[in-house]
């Protein structure tokens, strides 16, 4: 007797990180993922997420140092902001730069927390990661309500 045909199983890729190894437990995925709020890059780079985690530090630093430029040339600051097309920029860019951020601060999260965690650590995350966002993107939002504002007065 033959042997039945059985169909052979799905490829699937190789996980980055191994099931056994996680790269921290939950309480570590929740202080790494405060850190890599306050320097963004520096959860993924914990995780060993290492062309994310060095690209979005560098530009995170790119980014201190166009303002600590600004706030060494003052004349040039007060031309951007005297200007509306520039303020309404400013306005637009802090909007993006709030969706930049809740989309590191989602990624970070999710490549620490380890591969199994319990329900109410899974909910305990989700709701952690909201009010990060949150506390995030508030002052953010009245950034950009600031700018369009004065966008509206300069104009």
């Amino acid at each position: 007797m033959t042997e039945p045909y059985q169909a052979p199983s799905a490829r699937r890729a190789a996980p980055i990180v191994d099931e056994g190894q996680d790269v921290t437990s939950f309480p570590g995925a929740i202080v790494w993922t405060i850190l890599g709020t306050i320097i963004p890059g520096l959860g993924l780079l914990k995780a060993k997420r290492w062309f994310e985690g060095i690209t979005i530090l560098i530009f995170f630093l790119m980014l201190v140092a166009g303002v600590g430029y600004l706030s060494y040339e003052r004349d040039f600051a007060k031309a951007l902001l005297t200007n509306p097309i520039t303020l309404l920029g400013i306005g637009v860019l802090c909007a993006i730069m709030a969706l930049i951020i809740v989309a590191i601060v989602i990624g970070s999260y999710l490549t620490l927390r380890p591969h199994i965690v319990t329900p109410g650590q899974r909910i305990w995350g989700a709701v952690f990661v909201l009010v990060l966002s949150f506390v995030v993107c508030v002052p953010l939002a009245v950034g950009a309500g600031y700018t369009l504002s004065q966008a509206g007065i300069v104009h």
